[in-house]
C-alpha cells in the first residue's frame, strides 16, 4: 500500500497563507467578500469551453485567491503526492506550470518534490501574474521566489524548452475540444519527465481528464496514476475523483459564508510519464468504503477491471478490513 506520510487534513503554507490576507487586506473587506461571492456564483455556472476567463482585474484575482486557491492547492498536492508515492525514485528539478493563475502548483509542487530548483509559470491575466509574483516573493523557498513568469496564451504560444515536470491544473476544462488537444499535444512536447493533469472531481471534468489520458496514451505515454493500467478507462457512466480534506483558512471561511472549518476538495487527476512506472500495483480503491449491519463494500480499480468487492459481516476479518480502506489507497494484493 502507498506510504502514509501526507496529513490528513491539508493547511496552506504558512508563507502562502500570510501572503494571501496581507494582499486582501488593500482592498475593503467587504470589496473582496462581493467578488468572491460573484465568482462562486460564476464558477457553479455551466462551464462552457470558450466563456469568459473565471477571473480578470485586480478585484476579481483577490476574490479567486480567497476562494477558490485553498481548495485548489488541496487538490494539487492530493494529484502530486499519489504520483510521487508510485516514482518514489523520481527527483524532477524543473517545472512549467501552464496556465499557472496565481502559482497555486508552484506551491504544492514543492512540497512533494523538494528537488525542484527551477520553476517556470506561464499565464496569460496580468492580475493573476501581479498576484502570483507578490505571493511567490513571500515565499520561505528560493525556487518559488525565483519562479520566471510569463506572460502567456498557452492555447497559441509553444515553449521552447523542456521541462521535468509539466502541470496543467483547472486548465483544460476552460478550452473547447480543438484548444484542449492542441494544448495537451503541446505539453506532452515539452514534457521530460511527467506531465500532470488536475481538474474538479466532477463528472464533466472526469470526461476532460480521461479523454486527455487517452490522447497521451496514443501517444506514448505511460500512466503513473491513479490508474493502474495503461489501457482505456472501463468507468461507464460513473467517473474516478479523490478527495483531499482542507483545514479552510479564515478568510476562505468569510469567503464562502461557511462556518466549518474544513472540507474535502474532490479532484480528478492522470499523471502520464515518458517512463513506465517502476512498480506494478494491483488495484486502487476509487469510492469510499460504506458499511451496514450486513456487510461492508468498496470499489477497486484493478489491472483488468473495475470490481465492487463485499465483505460480509459475519467474515469478521474481511468485514474489518474492508471499513478500514481509504478512498485513493493502493493495493499490491487482491483483498482477501
Amino acid at each position: 500500500m502507498d506510504a502514509d506520510n501526507l496529513p490528513a487534513m491539508l493547511s496552506l503554507p504558512t508563507d502562502l497563507q500570510q501572503g494571501i490576507e496581507q494582499a486582501l487586506a488593500t482592498v475593503p473587506t467587504v470589496k473582496w467578500i462581493r467578488e468572491a461571492q460573484a465568482l462562486s456564483e460564476r464558477y457553479r455556472g455551466s462551464r462552457l469551453a470558450g466563456r469568459k476567463p473565471l477571473a480578470t482585474g485586480d478585484a476579481q484575482v483577490l476574490g479567486y485567491a480567497a476562494l477558490i486557491l485553498p481548495a485548489t492547492y488541496a487538490q494539487l498536492v492530493g494529484a502530486m503526492h499519489a504520483t510521487a508515492t508510485q516514482v518514489p525514485e523520481w527527483h524532477p528539478q524543473t517545472m512549467l506550470d501552464l496556465g499557472s493563475g496565481p502559482g497555486t502548483a508552484l506551491w504544492a509542487a514543492l512540497s512533494q518534490w523538494p528537488t525542484l530548483q527551477s520553476l517556470t509559470a506561464w499565464e496569460r491575466e496580468p492580475a493573476f501574474i501581479a498576484l502570483g509574483q507578490q505571493l511567490a516573493g513571500g515565499s520561505t523557498i528560493p525556487a518559488i521566489r525565483e519562479t520566471h513568469w510569463k506572460q502567456a496564451d498557452i492555447t497559441h504560444t509553444v515553449p521552447s524548452v523542456a521541462y521535468d515536470l509539466v502541470v496543467l491544473g483547472h486548465v483544460l476544462n476552460e478550452l473547447d475540444s480543438t484548444m484542449r488537444q492542441t494544448v495537451i499535444t503541446n505539453a506532452w512536447q515539452v514534457t521530460k519527465g511527467i506531465l500532470l493533469i488536475v481538474e474538479p472531481g466532477t463528472f464533466d471534468t472526469f470526461a476532460v481528464v480521461r479523454t486527455a489520458r487517452d490522447a497521451l496514451i496514443n501517444q506514448g505515454a505511460h500512466t503513473i496514476a491513479p490508474c493502474v493500467h495503461n489501457t482505456p478507462c472501463p468507468l461507464q457512466n460513473d467517473w474516478c475523483h479523490f478527495p483531499q480534506r482542507l483545514k479552510r483558512p479564515p478568510f476562505q471561511r468569510r469567503a464562502r459564508g461557511a462556518p466549518s472549518e474544513w472540507e474535502d476538495s474532490k479532484f480528478s487527476y492522470a499523471a502520464m510519464a515518458r517512463f513506465q512506472p517502476p512498480q506494478s500495483t494491483w488495484g486502487r480503491i476509487i469510492r469510499e468504503a460504506t458499511s451496514n449491519k450486513a456487510y461492508a463494500e468498496t470499489t477497486v480499480c484493478t489491472s483488468t477491471e473495475i470490481m465492487r468487492y463485499r465483505a460480509l459481516k459475519r467474515h469478521r476479518e474481511a468485514f474489518k478490513q474492508v471499513k478500514k480502506l481509504r478512498w485513493g489507497m493502493l493495493l499490491d494484493e487482491p483483498l482477501i
